[in-house]
């Protein structure tokens, strides 16, 4: 039976060389099997009672783990949400024609439109109530706003910081997944209107080149 013994350490070797999470509790519970089967039979007893903590909490972290994992991927497909947001945030009145800020302005986070209406004026995109808006300038590591927000009607808006954001991520991957598709999505609407602007003016794109944004 001692073979048992050499058979129980291979999976502690193991479970030191893989590399995620996943895989390691698998082989860590090997282990702890193992062991048991090892220790039991010989009466080594503080072996045993060792492996026997260690495998329900083996067993619960990988639980853990694999409900974490089913939660994100879950979450990547649920669309952006900030009405779970709303109630702890302040809302700030506009009046049309107030200007909420300037490309180029310092960006302190983005806002959710609770009702009204915003143009961006240099990319020529409304939005409005239930929409998302300033989101990029909240990301992007110059921290700037990309375009200007005027107020076309009078608008409640509730304002995110970034510590906010930060703060929601953590609570909800559902949330952080969502804005990133956002961001991406308006990225793509952006640079197809640059693309169709360049189309209407009569200048191409040169190949290998980005349009600009």
């Amino acid at each position: 039976m001692e073979w048992t013994g050499y058979l129980a350490a291979a999976p502690v070797f193991l479970t030191f060389y893989m590399r995620t999470m996943q895989p390691l509790r698998l082989m860590a519970l090997a282990s702890n099997m193992a062991f048991l089967a090892y220790a039991i039979p010989f009466h080594l007893w503080p072996i045993a009672v060792l492996h026997g903590l260690l495998l329900p909490l083996n067993t619960l972290r990988l639980i853990q783990l694999r409900r974490m994992l089913a939660h994100l991927q879950s979450a990547r497909a649920q669309d952006l949400d900030v009405l779970k947001l709303v109630p702890h945030l302040a809302h700030e009145d506009h009046l049309p024609g107030t200007v909420l800020f300037r490309g180029g302005d310092r960006s302190d986070g983005a806002y959710y439109i609770g009702s009204g209406e915003i143009e961006l004026p240099e990319l020529g995109i409304r939005r409005q109530a239930g929409q998302f808006f300033g989101e990029v300038g909240a990301f992007s590591s110059a921290g700037v706003r990309t375009a200007s927000a005027v107020c076309i009607s009078a608008v409640r808006l509730y304002r995110i910081s970034h510590q906010d954001l930060a703060v929601a991520f953590h609570r909800d991957p559902a949330l952080a997944f969502a804005l990133v598709r956002l961001i991406a999505d308006r990225m793509g609407e952006n640079s197809a209107q640059a693309i169709n602007a360049l189309a209407v003016g009569g200048t191409a794109v040169p190949a290998g080149e980005a349009a600009p944004l």
